[in-house]
């Protein structure tokens, strides 16, 4: 077998790019074109520690926490808005980008403890673009 050879093959199937290395894949040889957009979500708790951490646009706010272990966070319903255990408080700059809660939220959120005006359910709210930098606190408890 020559040296190489195969090689060549592959290159030539990845339309002339190594996989390991080139402009169109990063240090993983994953291809750049594939990554997933994310934006930064703040989760505050009652406490008042803070948690930035990356959140997929296209998930929700709920899965973002469960994602990276955000204490606070229960989500019993697996995000079927049928509890209120992901309930957090929107920041008061955020509450019209995130916006009104709908009406079977508004009835779910009848469940959760120390609901306020800015509560909303995690599992309700998108991630999108318009959301990257998102901040929101944890309710002393859930439920």
């Amino acid at each position: 077998m020559s040296g190489g050879a195969p090689y060549v093959g592959a290159r030539k199937r990845l339309g002339g790019r190594s996989r390991l290395s080139g402009a169109g894949f990063d240090e993983c040889g994953k291809d750049k074109e594939d990554a997933v957009p994310m934006t930064k979500v703040t989760f505050n708790d009652a406490s008042g520690a803070s948690r930035t951490v990356e959140a997929q646009i296209g998930s929700t706010v709920m899965e973002t926490a469960l994602r990276n272990s955000v204490p606070g966070i229960e989500a019993e319903c697996g995000g079927a808005c049928a509890c209120a255990t992901c309930h957090v408080y929107v920041a008061p700059q955020w509450t019209e980008a995130v916006g009104k809660p709908s009406q079977m939220e508004e009835d779910m959120l009848d469940f959760a403890a120390d609901v306020r005006p800015n509560s909303r359910l995690s599992c309700q709210i998108k991630v999108t673009e318009a959301l990257d930098g998102l901040v929101v606190t944890t309710p002393a408890r859930q439920g």
